[in-house]
């Protein structure tokens, strides 16, 4: 087959109401072309981003003149591909009207064999304003909605539902031809798709290469399979012939090399190269495999049904956050955002992440990325928080998306399962007596997901489970967010309402999808978006970054001010509050994630709400839009460790406690646990040691502590304790510190830091030093950025705390003596204090 690429050309876009025409990026984003024009200025400062609702009122027609080679005339059979247009659109080709496109997350195919010519072709895409259409659907046939962060009628179009806002994202529903766009040309064959299935034994895996081809009646197609190892050695090479339109290979591997997800070992991955051959006509395609058997276990227990991941036999506990586009335009996420992403979470220690479903399939190169970095990923189809039109028309149209995207992903090594929507079997059982939510149209919409749907994956992806709902119980309605099976979302802290997140221990669930808290964006990364006269967590241009703001929250910033003031004092200043609110965030998922891995086996999930923003407003990230690091997620490279101390208090006394050990690795290991009673000074009052031995994939007591008597009731807030785990060789494997009393109510003293800066080759080393105890050590730069091994720790004084930089990690060169006058240190000790 022969491909002539239209990507990349001089395309050109206009507003149909005007004559001029601009020059416009094929694949691209309209609202990025008027960005970079600058026709859009500054498109997230103040209240910018408001013209972006007013520019999407309208329609855009792109143009493209173009030459077709003279190799792709001469087949049988020519094709135009638009692998993604957003979203209503007209496309004509020299005239001829080829379709209309109603779906911004399926492929489309068009024969234009009689249509194309060689010179001087005219390609027109007539995009319609996604905005008035839904504002029309929603007047014709209204449906009763979940979302109230976003518009009437985002259901009823298939398009990025967060692109019209959500309570994380604002209202910027941009348009384009967002994927590549290509002419097909062939005579008798070409290869339609490709699946592998595995097949283990010991010490041998069998992989099956499925190959469907579309080839003319009666035409014999020679399909050769060629693999290649880790290291790029060929290791096998088949070729078959068939008159139909599968042809199969096994092909067996001794001494496989195996993948398993980051924290469990090594990923590799073999290479499998296709070739068609049809008389004098070839194709090839290539692509990636990792080696693994990968199921979800659903068995029957004591506490109802488990539900755990199993990689190789060995069990999963899976660790990470909820993906979103790192960009509200989906063009820009591509490249460098998604590797720089994707190396952070796995730094973190994630071994999973969750695609959304409010928003895209995202592009190859991010599963690409996942399977080279052992991130496993669970994968929602794009329907969120919403009950959705059920004519035939919509349902074919649902259909063929989800076929376009479970071909082309179900190859991907890091792929778990596929989960039919996010959150709408829990609204459509919670909200049941909703207005206008019939039974009959929550039997429709269950039949989308539990029937439609799921007969779409299970035809071509029958290797993995298809999960009806997130959360979800196994379907049916049957307790969707319950905690006897099935997974949870865990939104009683934050939302329904916001309760203190001690309130995690109350959720037991199997697995937790998705639980959160907000914070604000750091102040870097604000003060580009910002006036000093906006700097206040309550000014209006704060109101309206922050887009939590609907029926069951009230204002998210007023909920973010209350998490603040459970945790600490009132913070003096506006950085302070920033501080605060990321501290209060930070804390607050650490303890539900100690609650959720202390449950193993129990509970064999943790997935918290959200990776990164997409813009530089508030929201539940722990990444902000700049890739400024929050707390969260340096807190996140702790307590996702594949081995942890966690502290269990009493619900009425927290000098009562147990301290827990919890090991994600399958094997055990001996080691020492080390206590230490300290004074604000960071003095030693009372310590201990033990030697223990730890199970693998375990989570065990191993120290019941009642200090009760060692500390009085009036003085629990001149105290702290301190834990350790360490390696029988003194290595130190964990830490923790737990105070008996809130951070607002210690007795903090002032802490005056030490740091000797040695300059290494390639990185900076800082050993850091205190005069008293400091809680969640903040370091920063005064007028540049980096990446530090550890930030946000807490720190004794009789201790030296290393943390390196690397200096590639600095967004501008920087010396070492530039480095010790602008490096800055906070704590918490310190906020709300008047020094």
């Amino acid at each position: 087959m022969i491909v002539q690429g239209l990507g990349g050309l001089e395309w050109k876009y206009r507003d149909t109401q005007e004559n001029e025409w601009h020059h416009g990026e094929v694949p691209g984003s309209l609202f990025l072309d008027m960005i970079k024009e600058g026709r859009i200025k500054k498109p997230f400062y103040r209240f910018q981003d408001r013209e972006f609702h007013e520019l999407a009122e309208r329609d855009y027609e792109y143009k493209l003149h173009f030459s077709v080679r003279e190799d792709v005339l001469l087949r049988e059979k020519q094709f135009v591909v638009f692998e993604g247009i957003d979203t209503i659109a007209d496309i004509y080709l020299n005239g001829v009207k080829l379709a209309r496109t109603e779906n911004m997350h399926r492929t489309y195919r068009f024969p234009v064999k009689d249509i194309l010519k060689a010179e001087d072709n005219l390609l027109q895409v007539i995009i319609y304003s996604s905005v008035r259409y839904i504002e029309e659907q929603h007047r014709e046939h209204p449906l009763p909605e979940f979302n109230t962060a976003s518009p009437h009628g985002f259901s009823q179009i298939r398009k990025t539902h967060s692109s019209f806002g959500w309570d994380a994202e604002p209202n910027v529903p941009d348009l384009g031809i967002w994927r590549e766009v290509y002419i097909e040309a062939y005579d008798k064959a070409r290869i339609s798709h490709i699946y592998t299935r595995q097949r283990h034994e010991k010490g041998k895996v069998y992989l099956k290469t499925e190959t469907l081809t579309e080839a003319a009646y009666g035409e014999e197609v020679c399909v050769e399979v060629t693999v290649y190892d880790p290291q790029g050695e060929e290791i096998f090479r088949e070729k078959t012939k068939c008159r139909e339109s599968l042809a199969e290979v096994w092909t067996e591997i001794e001494s496989p090399e195996i993948w398993w997800p980051n924290g469990y070992g090594d990923h590799p991955l073999y290479e499998i190269c296709v070739k068609m051959q049809c008389r004098d006509e070839q194709e090839e395609k290539r692509f990636f495999v990792g080696l693994r058997t990968m199921e979800v276990r659903r068995e029957e227990d004591a506490d109802g049904e488990s539900f755990a991941f199993y990689v190789n036999n060995v069990p999963v506990f899976a660790k990470g956050g909820s993906y979103t586009p790192p960009d509200k335009f989906l063009t820009a996420c591509r490249g460098q955002r998604h590797r720089e992403l994707i190396r952070l979470c796995k730094e973190a220690n994630y071994n999973c992440i969750r695609i959304w479903g409010g928003a895209v399939y995202p592009d190859d190169e991010l599963y690409d990325l996942c399977d080279r970095n052992g991130l496993l990923v669970w994968q929602d189809l794009m329907f969120a928080c919403a009950l959705y039109p059920s004519n035939d028309e919509f349902l074919e149209s649902i259909r063929e998306e989800v076929k376009d995207n479970v071909i082309r992903l179900r190859n991907h090594a890091c792929l778990v399962l596929w989960c039919g929507n996010n959150e709408n079997e829990w609204f459509h059982d919670y909200e049941h007596h909703a207005e206008g939510l019939t039974h009959e149209l929550r039997m429709k919409n269950l039949q989308q997901y539990e029937v439609h749907l799921a007969e779409i994956v299970r035809k071509y992806d029958p290797d993995r489970l298809y999960w009806p709902s997130s959360p979800s119980s196994g379907g049916g309605y049957y307790d969707p967010n319950g905690y006897e099976k099935g997974d949870v979302h865990c939104w009683y802290v934050w939302y329904l309402p916001a309760k203190p997140y001690t309130f995690y221990r109350d959720c037991t669930g199997r697995f937790i999808s998705e639980f959160g808290l907000e914070s604000f964006q750091n102040y870097k990364t604000l003060c580009s978006y910002l006036e000093p006269e906006d700097m206040s967590p309550n000014s209006e241009v704060m109101d309206y970054m922050q887009h939590c703001s609907d029926n069951y929250c009230n204002m998210g910033n007023g909920k973010i001010m209350n998490y603040i003031f459970q945790e600490v004092r009132a913070p003096k200043n506006f950085k302070e509050y920033i501080f605060a609110s990321q501290y209060a965030q930070a804390e607050g998922i650490k303890y539900g994630t100690y609650h959720f891995r202390r449950m193993k086996p129990r509970c064999m999930g943790a997935l918290y709400w959200q990776i990164v923003d997409c813009f530089p407003g508030t929201s539940w990230s722990g990444i902000d839009y700049e890739y400024r690091l929050k707390v969260l997620h340096y807190y996140a490279r702790r307590f996702f460790s594949q081995v942890v101390l966690c502290v269990k208090e009493d619900r009425f006394e927290p000098r009562r406690l147990e301290i827990f050990a919890v090991n994600d690795h399958p094997e055990g290991f001996t080691a020492n646990l080390i206590w230490a009673l300290r004074d604000s000074t960071g003095c030693v009052v009372k310590e201990g040691k033990k030697a223990i031995q730890i199970q693998g994939s375990s989570s065990s007591v191993f120290q019941e502590m009642d200090l009760t008597e060692e500390i009085r009731e009036e003085d629990k807030k001149q105290y702290y304790l301190e834990l350790l785990l360490c390696s029988q060789d003194g290595k130190r494997i964990s830490e923790e510190t737990y105070l008996f009393v809130k951070p607002k109510h210690f007795h903090f003293l002032h802490p005056e830091f030490r740091v000797e800066v040695q300059n290494d080759k390639e990185k900076y080393i800082l050993n850091i030093q205190t005069s008293c105890f400091a809680k969640c050590i903040k370091m920063d730069l005064d007028n540049n950025d980096c990446e530090f091994s550890d930030n946000y720790f807490d720190l004794s004084p009789d201790r030296i705390k290393t943390v390196e930089i690397s200096k590639n990690s600095f967004r501008r060169p920087v010396t070492m003596e530039e480095l010790k006058k602008q490096l800055i240190f906070e704590t918490v000790n310190d906020i709300g204090r008047i020094l």
